[in-house]
């Protein structure tokens, strides 16, 4: 009854690296009895202090293992418990409703499934056996009146480009509003793309044997630089054990695509995964790791990175944004966080009622709120995201787009034109790099949506 396991490349991923290279926090439910038991959303709480006490992951593998000798009652406790600490999973509701059908706790089992449906969410709970002594009844054909109702297309979307045939992982985007040129990040081949506005693509960097996998890219026109996120996975060719856990920012010359520099992360004994990054006003970058839990700054004059802040509140670090003075980001398994650049303090956002910012990816800051790409739930969708005016709390998650044609394998997110463009079929879907060398030859798409 696993609710909703993670993306495969987002289990350990960066950008699909904390999560196995991608963190997508709750893909469908692996059925039967596999409760909370291979899930890469690590071990915190919500909270902006340092967790003391018990987090979510702690109580995840309380339930577990009573789950393993069949003490089901035991296994409801510890895993409520892990859904007070995260109240927006989609993981735990569907877990704590499996679990009470199994105790015959009929009622509590239709009321988390109603929960479940309320964050907008689909899971195939009719083929769940665990489901065996609610399934039929008049409220569970109700839920599953709601899940189909999940299923069905939201919203509006537009493919401005198809891309067929691709054999890499598309996974950043960035729009040079000079050329008019769409830079696409190739996490397999180790490289960028370049679509012009004519459509045509072509290769935009050279073979380096410096460069990793690319992940997040930020263009930084003013000092002609593009900066990508690297890191060294499974999934890109040529990985070997030894490059395991390294990650680096590379800067190449926007005009020419001439390689400047690459900065390696320090090493300090822990795997790193650089997954995404930003460009600050003053030129300063700054990026997840998805691997530590750690937000990292490069000065462009300086050498060496600095950390903004190391945090066990962390698990998963994904998009981030520089946002009214703060750096709003993203963590695939905990949520939505503030973090102070100056102090490193840490401000946990609530989700609103009947919603969820778990699993979400790609980051883009608007006017009106963020613009998030959330490949993490199913159906995968992308989101806006609204504030109070001081920034206090998340006044609302509206869904923008969802269960569209085409609409899946969802990665990272610009905005070009003034409007939220995003990659889907970007590669991680159905790619194994123990099977196969490179995946299989797929068509990837460029997608917008209207800003709000």
């Amino acid at each position: 009854m696993e609710a909703g396991c993670p993306h495969p490349a987002k289990q350990a991923r960066p950008s699909r690296l904390n999560t196995q290279a991608r963190s997508h926090a709750f893909r469908m439910p692996a059925f039967g009895m596999r409760l909370l038991v291979t899930s890469a959303f690590a071990a915190v709480s919500l909270f902006a202090a340092e967790p003391s006490s018990k987090s979510h992951f702690d109580h995840r593998a309380e339930a577990r293992a009573a789950t393993q000798r069949q003490d089901y009652p035991a296994a409801l406790a510890a895993t409520t418990a892990a859904l007070k600490l995260l109240p927006d999973s989609p993981r735990y509701l569907y877990n704590v409703a499996a679990l009470s059908a199994l105790t015959k706790d009929t009622a509590g089992s239709i009321l988390y499934l109603r929960r479940l449906a309320a964050l907008g969410v689909a899971m195939p709970v009719e083929r769940d056996p665990a489901f065996a002594s609610v399934q039929g009844t008049p409220p569970f054909l109700q839920v599953l009146q709601q899940f189909a109702a999940n299923r069905a297309p939201q919203g509006e979307a537009d493919t401005i480009a198809e891309l067929p045939g691709r054999t890499g992982i598309i996974e950043g985007i960035a729009f040079h509003s000079r050329t008019g040129d769409l830079l696409l990040s190739d996490v397999h081949h180790r490289c960028i793309w370049r679509r012009d506005r004519t459509g045509q693509i072509s290769r935009f960097t050279a073979d380096d044997e410096e460069l990793l996998g690319m992940f997040g890219i930020a263009i930084d026109e003013g000092r002609n630089a593009l900066w990508v996120a690297m890191s060294a996975v499974p999934e890109m060719a040529g990985f070997t054990p030894d490059l395991k856990g390294t990650a680096a920012l590379a800067e190449f010359n926007l005009a020419t695509s001439e390689l400047r520099r690459v900065i390696p992360l320090p090493g300090d004994g822990r795997d790193h995964g650089l997954g995404d990054l930003v460009v600050g006003p003053d030129g300063t970058i700054y990026a997840t790791d998805s691997k530590a839990p750690v937000i990292w700054k490069f000065s462009t004059d300086a050498e060496d990175f600095e950390k903004v802040v190391d945090s066990q509140v962390f698990a998963s670090l994904q998009g981030l944004v520089f946002w009214k003075g703060e750096l709003i980001v993203a963590d695939y398994s905990n949520g939505l966080f503030a973090v102070e650049v100056s102090s490193g303090r840490i401000r946990a956002f609530a989700p609103p009622p009947n919603t969820t910012l778990l699993g979400l990816d790609g980051l883009v800051a608007t006017p009106a709120g963020l613009v998030a790409t959330q490949n993490g739930v199913e159906p995968q969708r992308v989101v806006r995201i609204t504030f109070t005016p001081e920034m206090e709390s998340v006044t609302g998650v509206t869904v923008l787009a969802a269960a569209l044609p085409h609409l899946t394998d969802l990665s990272l997110i610009a905005i070009a034109n003034g409007r939220a463009t995003f990659i889907a079929g970007s590669g991680w879907e159905g790619f194994d790099p123990e099977k196969s060398k490179q995946p299989a030859a797929h068509p990837v798409r460029i997608i917008q949506v209207d800003l709000p």
